[in-house]
């Protein structure tokens, strides 16, 4: 890695330690967000807050580093400098010409010669062609830069998608950490009653081999979070071994959208539309220049004669190209016959983008309400209903009404409620960052753009 990225993970774990802190200053007056109902809307605020700045920095380390988009931004160089070379003049060609020497003088151009021609020839298009080939390069560097915009915004969704999922490892780790207690509460329980002759010995065994297996399931998330964190680093250039930090726990607003609105923001948002665009206009400029073979080009030469036998003189020669010859009309005609289908091609998969970017917003406007409802199911729903049943399973195991399997499987019931809340919170966060690739931009600048269209 490059010096200039050393300081990175002395930073990252300041970020690390300070997010933890606060997130377990935040969160301990409130206690857990399922056992706690009463939890505050600042500690919520705070902590989306927490995780929105910890991802503005792994962003803007990805767009500053990211080699992907270095490469691209040197395309865009490369480009601007075609540019200038379009509109340049080709170089002039000058010549010395050793006119009437004597076989006796070879090979010596300098002995007994007759005549010293000195001449400088300058070819020049007709005018506006060197113009309409500027422009075609110009509109060729809209369209890359216009590329290299979506190469950002493809990093910007592969970040995002990767820290949402690394959310998600975070939100599995604490259910199994909630778990491990939860069943060795069952497990002294369970002890408890075999000691009054009221329960089972395997009942003790179970819960014994139940936190066995929820030992083995925080192993793996554990490896499946490192894994995550290595290709978030990688996506900045970074140590693959950097610490990414603790994401807290969050309750997401639950923001409408508009199917219109969003539409309209994409096709005029949406870098690969920019870049379709800028391609069309650039097929419209190569037309133009095919166009203009059909105009001759110029040259003009100067000559100095310099003559041992008579005085010297000069000599200004100007021709031109003769397009219309018969053995080049075939060439220019296939130029502007090409030009014509190019733009065509251009203009038709124009129009197919479009199609598919609005397909990609409807897609992703789905995604974020199908997710919505799911969060508020779990939420509302399911969650409560399971939590009611563990109580009253554990009750009725107290007092020998309930076998300890039973107990079990309401836990592992509770499990799969609560996983699949933070999954739809995760699918949610993720179906909004689907939905700000489909559209172009972000969240945020989305929210102002539907308020200011509203008003």
């Amino acid at each position: 890695m490059t010096t200039p990225h050393k300081p990175r993970p002395m930073r990252m774990r300041r970020i690390c330690r300070l997010t933890y802190a606060l997130y377990c200053c935040a969160l301990l007056p409130a206690g857990n967000t399922f056992s706690q109902q009463d939890s505050t809307r600042a500690t919520l605020a705070a902590n989306y807050l927490i995780m929105k700045s910890m991802l503005k920095v792994i962003i803007d380390d990805a767009l500053r580093n990211n080699p992907s988009i270095k490469a691209a931004g040197s395309k865009v160089d490369a480009s601007m400098a075609s540019e200038r070379y379009a509109k340049s003049l080709d170089p002039p060609q000058i010549a010395v010409e050793f006119y009437q020497a004597p076989l006796s003088s070879f090979p010596n151009p300098f002995k007994d010669q007759m005549e010293y021609d000195y001449s400088i020839q300058q070819i020049f298009p007709f005018p506006g062609k060197l113009g309409a080939m500027a422009k075609a390069e110009q509109k060729r560097t809209g369209m890359i830069t216009a590329d290299r915009q979506t190469l950002e915004r493809e990093i910007v969704r592969n970040v995002k998608t990767l820290y949402f999922n690394l959310y998600l490892k975070y939100r599995q780790l604490d259910i199994n950490n909630e778990t491990r207690a939860l069943v060795r509460e069952f497990a002294d329980i369970a002890r408890k009653q075999y000691e009054l002759g009221m329960g089972k010995q395997p009942d003790i065994l179970r819960a014994q081999t139940e936190l066995s297996s929820l030992a083995n399931d925080s192993i793996i998330l554990i490896q499946q979070r490192k894994s995550m964190e290595g290709m978030l680093n990688a996506l900045c250039n970074r140590p693959v071994t950097d610490e990414i930090g603790f994401i807290p726990e969050i309750d997401p607003v639950l923001q409408d959208y508009d199917l219109k609105t969003l539409l309209a923001l994409a096709e005029k948002n949406r870098p690969e539309l920019k870049s379709m665009q800028s391609a069309v206009e650039m097929r419209k400029a190569e037309r133009s220049v095919a166009g203009k073979e059909y105009l001759p080009d110029f040259v003009v030469r100067g000559m100095y004669k310099q003559m041992t036998s008579a005085p010297d003189d000069w000599s200004l020669m100007i021709g031109a190209t003769v397009p219309i010859a018969p053995w080049s009309l075939g060439k220019n005609s296939a130029g502007t016959t090409r030009g014509d289908a190019n733009f065509k091609t251009s203009q038709g998969e124009l129009d197919n983008t479009k199609n598919i970017v609005a397909a990609e917003v409807n897609d992703a406007l789905l995604k974020v309400e199908s997710s919505k409802d799911r969060l508020r199911l779990s939420r509302e729903t399911t969650i409560p209903q399971a939590q009611q049943t563990l109580q009253s399973a554990l009750a009725a195991y107290g007092t020998g009404k309930e076998e300890f399997l039973m107990l079990i499987d309401i836990e592992r019931m509770l499990v799969t409620a609560k996983l699949d809340y933070h999954m739809a919170v995760m699918s949610l966060l993720d179906s909004r960052s689907q939905l700000e690739r489909a559209v172009g931009i972000d969240i945020e600048e989305m929210g102002q753009s539907l308020q200011g269209g509203r008003q």
